[in-house]
């Protein structure tokens, strides 16, 4: 395989590029306008790197065309899961009497 299922086309002309979004999962295949400029250029990255094989219609990483022209469609809608700190019971426990020591709790 070359290119992943959620893969998306990009072309452009002189007021607009356009990216078409294949169907996932489904969904119909639709397609997005954005100007062509340095703002829709990272539209169309942000884009890039919201989209995976779970993205939804509506969602970051398959927007309406509605959604796109937002201009608060941003680097800040792009979410990724932060990684949850695992502990031992030991380090929870030597952590709790250090607070106790300097009395912060």
């Amino acid at each position: 395989m070359i290119k992943p299922p959620w893969a998306f086309s990009i072309w452009s002309d002189s007021d607009n590029i356009y990216a078409e979004l294949p169907a996932i999962n489904g969904h119909t295949t639709h397609t997005v306008k954005v100007p062509n400029n340095s703002v829709g250029l990272n539209k169309i990255l942000v884009l890039a790197r919201s989209r995976d094989a779970k993205a939804e219609l509506g969602s970051k990483g398959e927007p309406t065309q509605a959604q796109i022209e937002k201009i608060s469609y941003d680097e800040s809608m792009v979410r990724r899961p932060k990684e949850k700190l695992k502990f031992t019971p030991a380090q929870i426990i030597n952590a709790r009497e250090t607070l106790r020591k300097l009395g912060l709790i």
